[in-house]
């Protein structure tokens, strides 16, 4: 039988994974985006790795890849009140890892060495103009091409995504804005931090015992140009940190809770961003996108073990059946949670009292832990 051919369209962190896991099956898989391989590629942004899904990733990297994660067995957070810190809960396992941080630049440029390396997948260096759902065509600029199966990769503002899923979206508009930067200090931090400020949550992610990734999100009233010496007050307030330390350049993006109630149509499906986006408080977006592409390449093995098409078949359908809830969920629940620690001067004194013995509840810890290691499927 003819090998069955898929094409991956987008160039990011989700695209790049989703050929690297796919192209270990008997398929042919093209990656289709516009790369720029002789450039540096920078990005301040990290990723926060469950354990089941490192695990899961590493399978397709190489064994020295590993040196890229730095694992954080500890997680504390903090609750502003009355202008101090109050650690309100520790998620600990035993001393097993719960979570390994990753800069997004590293993993990105590590995974597109191993699929340049990789003769089962074909890089396709080209803007996709227009894509024909009932034949399953792509049309680059001056080529057609006919797949079984299309995924599209290509982000939350993709004019690829608006055109054939259309604009049925489940959408909270939290009017935040989360600001990053790499910091380099003298302090040993060696595990992972979130502090609930007044202004919006900060999480400390270490990539070193020297260097750590700050995520803050706030309102979008707050301006870049004030960031920085806000930044290093924030910090100097809660991990002491001198002043003088050393800040990276200051990125920001939007957030907002999204989710298109369209994942896939005939043989094209949409994998993350132009999927659902959520708030990074809780660090799942790549994680949600790792058990995505995790099952979607269990449905494939499982139609290809058994003799079948991929185009027209149910494996979409499969896909969208068993992933579209936990996403919907996760998202939802994620969201609301950002609500509940929104500072709201009338709500404070009960949120005060519901904070203050909540570390005493283990099964509750357990059940946080369980959940974001592995998500609701097991």
């Amino acid at each position: 039988m003819k090998k069955q051919k898929i094409c991956i369209i987008g160039n990011g962190l989700t695209g790049l994974t989703a050929a690297l896991v796919l192209s270990e099956l008997n398929i042919e898989v093209h990656l289709i985006g516009k790369f720029k391989f002789d450039e540096e590629f920078f990005d301040n942004r990290t990723t926060a790795i469950s354990p089941s899904n490192y695990d899961f990733l590493l399978k397709f990297l190489d064994k020295k890849d590993s040196k890229l994660f730095w694992p954080s067995k500890k997680i504390d957070l903090y609750h502003e009140e009355s202008n101090r810190y109050f650690n309100f809960m520790n998620f600990e396992n035993n001393g097993k890892n719960l979570m390994y941080i990753v800069r997004n630049s590293k993993l990105i440029k590590t995974i597109l060495k191993k699929i340049k390396n990789q003769k089962k997948i074909k890089i396709v260096n080209a803007e996709v103009k227009k894509i024909d759902e009932k034949k399953s065509k792509i049309f680059l600029k001056n080529k057609i091409i006919n797949y079984d199966s299309i995924f599209l990769c290509s982000g939350r503002k993709s004019r690829l995504v608006k055109e054939l899923m259309g604009g049925r979206i489940v959408s909270d508009d939290l009017s935040d804005i989360a600001f990053t930067s790499i910091i380099k200090h003298n302090l040993n931090i060696i595990n992972s931090k979130q502090y609930f400020l007044k202004e919006g949550p900060l999480a400390i992610l270490p990539l070193n015992k020297k260097e750590f990734s700050l995520v803050w999100s706030v309102s979008k009233n707050y301006k870049l140009d004030i960031m920085e010496d806000l930044i290093k007050e924030k910090l100097k307030k809660t991990l002491g940190l001198d002043k003088k330390i050393n800040l990276s350049k200051i990125d920001f993006f939007p957030i907002s809770f999204q989710f298109n109630t369209n994942f896939f149509k005939k043989n094209i499906l949409v994998l993350g961003e132009g999927s659902y986006n959520i708030h990074p408080i809780a660090g799942q977006g790549y994680n949600l996108i790792l058990r995505d592409i995790k099952i979607l390449s269990a449905e494939i093995t499982k139609h290809l073990s058994c003799g079948m098409q991929l185009k027209d078949s149910g494996v979409l359908n499969n896909f969208t059946v068993k992933r579209k809830p936990e996403n919907f969920l996760f998202g939802l629940g994620i969201s609301l949670m950002s609500g509940f620690f929104k500072y709201n001067k009338i709500a404070q004194p009960i949120k005060n009292v519901i904070l203050k013995d909540i570390n005493k509840f283990k099964f509750l810890k357990n059940f946080s832990i369980n959940l974001s290691n592995k998500g609701f499927s097991h």
